[in-house]
């Protein structure tokens, strides 16, 4: 990790040297000396850290000398950073000359002291000499020199599904056999409820031996309820306790006290023999267990039983194990057929022959360890020299002393064939709880914040593919996709994999609970403290004291309980004056959605000049953002996401030069101008734009008239300045803009958006518009052309007649179209003409009455589709891709025709209608198709009538043969079922 470190700071010692030749900065004498001796002393050390990286692990020396050495580099990019903000703000500052604010004039007042000019030399000239000893102490240790370099990564993308079945288990059909065994057994001489424990080292498969007894057939028909509670490290009672009780209930807890939540779980637990699964326990403090032990006891009937999975002996001693499983390792053939099927995966017989040799030897030294069969076969399966299997072989790293650091041998070698760049990428997830769902996105954006990124404009591609490269490498699991595109949007990483990232970042990489009862422990504190996650847990918990002389973090996670509100928002002004490095700052209130956490955030936000990466998602009773906040310049990444009481204030300074993710989704009342985003042109994230009344309007004759200047207005025509603009964006207000300002956003150009709504409510509430207004709505559709490549299209209150623009057919990737809340549209457009679409929403058309041939499909006389346009129609085919369609809340619609094309919707699955109380009865070419799997009608009076199967329904034989039908919510069951 010092290798990536040490790299990064002489990449941006070399970028800054450049910036202040470009800039024409004037340096102190002596100063450029010095930047020039530290970028010549880092090149040197660059040549032994190879080495050192891997010595650190066995000699304790090596590794206080390569911290030593990472905290003097951050240093020295803490210092460059500063000043290259003040050539920075300067910029800005001159070009707003005609405009200026009160709070940027101070802005030099507001930075720390040290990028004054003089200060920055003193500390240059210090922080150089440090390095230089550094620099001589490494001749101490005779590291070998690596001449020869080679930091690119050519990222390569997963072949092999991620997901783990039974197929692909070895040898614990014994195991589980035993497991299932105890589970089943009734010993009537037994007190309480047994507890049964898996113990052995981390990676040996305790987890996926639990996971198999668990969804066993004959364990699934004894036990009436099982539960599944990932316990992890610390063992925090009350969250083990609100888990159990939602396993049991199926509804969240909003339980407040530990004893609430234990007599809950005594009630639902009464008279059902159940199945307990802790997973992964790690504490050794038996009055943590004793409170939640003697509520499952009390209540449980004979038969019920515990399963504990866990590394130490003495936690399932302390627990009251009645059985104790000490699983084994994998024999040698076992081990052998676990490695071969990951390692060999797509690869032919000749070529498996030729290497099969030296991979028997290579399984040999797993030595039974599953995970470690499994991560060097990921590792060597794209892997076809035999030279490059032969390295891994010989690694001289294989086998640790140490019996923690032994455990970790297998991941070592993984670790150490990544390109640096990913190696401190991997070990930043330390920050992350255990068995916690990482975000894909979020990582993404936090690696960019802390520089593992690179400086370009590429730095989420890169990103994207330093995650594919060790999720490839097994390094994440349990992945969750995307249902668009299965694309990875979240993860898990192995509590053994935590661990070893959280070694890799000893006394830099935190996460403190505090319960504001117990005094606080300084164990987690230490001066080379970077990242830090705290955890307020109930309203008497306070932010740790030792926390605010961490003045060198770089990353703070504050997760807080919404009744300790006021003890969070006291301690922040503070916390901001003392963490001036922060580079990452998370206040967001996720776990409470409906309650507030931060109601004002301080002023003093702006002097953290360092910031990338700030997130204030849910705290909804935050009403403004200050001023100072956009005073930071280096911002890439703005969350404020669910804070629906922002409100747009005056127009402020637009100094977020490098914003490029603005997640702005639910902001309710906050224009998109309260932003001053025109200078953000990397902007590539913004979620909702929202277009602000500017004036009345008064006519209409093909331009809008207004009355009040357009100065200053956020018109949709500032779209235009994001060119980079992807993923999903949201415009609200389109009834209020123009042909014009439509045309000048240039959506079409955005080539990376993918999912689009277009909004046409009027932002003009309560005021009078005359009449034909909303006749250009369909003229400002058709200049909303997106890109070619969208995938997703919503379109919704637009007040105008029906329209359908030119460019839809032109869409050959939109697969998801949702239209809805269009009143006055009296007919549907021709969708049927969309060659790939997929799934269609129609929703609260109100004035529609009959939905016929021009929605479905019609046919001239010649047989040929009407269509002009030969590519938007398949051999005559309507619907050609259509697989789920969906009608909601149609209050006059009675009819429905089929259409006259050939073949109307071939691949048709799914159709639900709620709410369409006047709809008279379905197609029939539609429920006779043999594709079609689910028919859900909810809240249609007449079709629950007619397709009803107590005897009355005319036409239940027309929809009998389809394998789900559910009719009002409740499953129709057939005869014999």
């Amino acid at each position: 990790m010092a290798e990536a470190i040490v790299s990064g700071v002489f990449e941006r010692l070399t970028s800054f040297s450049l910036q202040v030749a470009e800039n024409g900065v004037r340096l102190v004498v002596g100063v450029n000396e010095e930047l020039k001796k530290i970028g010549t002393t880092l090149c040197t050390i660059r040549a032994v850290l190879a080495d050192a990286e891997k010595r650190q692990v066995k000699e304790q020396a090596v590794k206080l000398w390569l911290d030593r050495l990472q905290n003097v580099a951050y240093d020295i990019e803490d210092l460059l950073d500063g000043w290259s903000t003040v050539v920075i703000r300067s910029k800005i500052e001159e070009s707003q000359s005609s405009f200026r604010l009160s709070s940027l004039q101070p802005f030099a007042n507001s930075i720390p002291r040290l990028v004054r000019r003089r200060g920055i030399a003193t500390k240059i000239k210090e922080l150089s000499e440090s390095l230089q000893v550094i620099a001589k102490e490494k001749d101490d240790f005779a590291f070998i020199v690596n001449l020869i370099r080679n930091d690119d990564i050519e990222p390569e993308r997963p072949k092999t599904t991620c997901f783990v079945d039974a197929s692909e288990i070895r040898g614990r059909d014994q195991d589980k056999n035993s497991i299932i065994s105890m589970l089943l057994s009734e010993n009537g001489q037994e007190r309480g409820v047994p507890i049964i424990s898996i113990v052995g080292m981390g990676g040996i498969g305790k987890t996926t031996l639990a996971q198999i007894v668990y969804n066993d057939r004959e364990v699934n028909a004894y036990f009436q309820k099982k539960l599944w509670v990932c316990v992890s490290d610390p063992f925090d009672e009350m969250r083990i306790a609100k888990a159990i009780l939602e396993a049991l209930t199926g509804i969240p807890s909003g339980l407040g006290e530990l004893n609430t939540v234990l007599e809950k779980i005594h009630e639902s637990i009464v008279g059902k023999k159940f199945l307990l699964v802790l997973d992964d326990v790690w504490t050794e403090d038996e009055r943590k267990w004793q409170s939640l032990k003697c509520c499952l006891k009390s209540g449980a009937p004979p038969g019920s039983k515990i399963l504990v999975t866990t590394r130490k002996e003495n936690v399932a001693t302390v627990m009251g194990c009645t059985r104790l499983f000490h699983l084994g390792k994998l024999s040698e053939e076992e081990c052998w057929s676990l490695f071969s099927q990951v390692a060999f995966s797509g690869w032919n017989h000749r070529a498996r022959q030729i290497l099969a040799d030296i991979g028997k030897k290579i399984a040999d030294k797993c030595n039974g360890l599953p995970l470690a069969a499994k991560t060097l076969g990921g590792l060597l399966r794209f892997k076809k020299s035999r030279e490059q299997w032969q390295r891994i072989l010989d690694s001289n790293m294989w086998e640790l002393d140490e019996a923690e650091t032994g455990l970790f041998s297998p991941l070592l070698l993984s670790y150490y064939d990544l390109p640096a760049p990913l190696r401190q990428c991997f070990s930043y997830c330390a920050i992350f709880p255990k068995g916690y769902k990482i975000e894909k996105d979020l990582l993404i954006k936090l690696w960019m914040a802390q520089g593992f990124l690179g400086d370009g404009n590429g730095m989420e591609i890169v990103g994207e593919e330093y995650f594919d490269n060790l999720a490839m490498r097994s390094f994440f699991q349990e992945f969750e996709t995307d249902e668009n595109d299965d694309g990875i949007i979240r993860c898990k990483m192995h509590d053994i994999v935590h661990d070893f990232a959280q070694l890799l970042r000893k006394r830099e990489c935190y996460v403190v609970a505090s319960n504001g009862i117990e005094e606080q422990r300084a164990e987690w504190y230490h001066e080379s403290a970077r990242h830090l996650r705290v955890i307020l847990d109930n309203e008497q918990a306070v932010i740790p004291s030792l926390l605010y002389n961490a003045k060198k973090l770089r990353s703070l996670l504050v997760d807080s309980c919404p009744s300790n509100s006021s003890t969070l928002n006291a301690s922040l002004p503070r916390l901001f004056d003392q963490l001036t490095c922060l580079r990452m700052l998370d206040l967001s209130n996720n776990r409470y959605r409906k309650q507030t956490s931060i109601t004002q955030l301080p002023c003093q936000i702006g002097e953290l000049i360092h910031l990338r990466y700030v997130s204030l998602e849910g705290n909804k009773g935050l009403k403004e953002l200050p001023m100072t906040l956009w005073d930071l310049c280096n911002l890439q990444t703005l969350n404020i996401r669910l804070c629906s009481s922002i409100q747009s204030s005056k127009f402020i300074p637009e100094g977020l030069i490098n914003l490029r993710h603005l997640q702005n989704a639910e902001t309710y009342g906050c224009t998109s101008k309260a932003f001053g985003l025109k200078r953000s042109i990397l902007l590539q994230t913004l979620e909702e734009f929202v277009v602000e009344p500017f004036g009345y309007l008064l006519a209409w004759d093909g331009e809008q008239i207004l009355k009040e200047s357009e100065m200053h207005r956020s018109n949709l025509c500032d779209l235009g300045t994001f060119a980079l603009l992807r993923g999903n964006l949201k415009i609200i207000g389109l009834g209020d803009v123009s042909r014009r300002d439509a045309e000048e956003a240039g959506l079409w150009k955005k080539t990376g958006l993918r999912n689009l709504t277009l909004s046409f409510n009027s932002m003009y509430k309560g005021m009078r518009v005359l009449e034909g207004a909303y006749a250009h709505e369909s003229s400002v559709l058709e200049a909303l052309q997106p890109p070619l490549y969208l995938e997703s299209l919503d379109i919704n209150r637009m007040n105008g007649p029906t329209a359908f623009p030119s460019w839809m057919v032109s869409l050959t990737m939109l697969k998801r179209v949702r239209l809805w809340a269009c009143f006055n549209w009296k007919t549907l457009p021709p969708m049927w003409k969309l060659p790939v679409l997929e799934h269609l929403e129609i929703w609260e058309m109100k004035n529609v009455k009959e939905v016929g041939q021009e929605f479905m499909g019609a046919e001239t006389e010649k047989g040929q589709a009407s269509s002009s346009s030969s590519s938007s129609v398949n051999n005559n085919i309507a619907f050609p891709s259509l697989k789920h369609l969906k009608f909601q809340s149609m209050d006059d619609w009675q009819e429905w025709n089929y259409g006259h094309l050939f073949t109307t919707m071939p691949l048709l699955c799914s159709l639900k209608i709620n709410s369409c109380l006047k709809l008279k009865s379905l197609p029939r070419h539609l429920l006779q198709k043999t594709t079609l799997q689910v028919l859900d009608i909810f809240d249609c009076p007449i079709l629950t009538e007619r397709y009803s199967r107590n005897g009355t329904g005319e036409d239940w034989h027309y929809i009998s043969h389809i394998p789900t039908i559910t009719i009002d919510g409740e499953d129709v069951k057939r005869d014999g079922n």
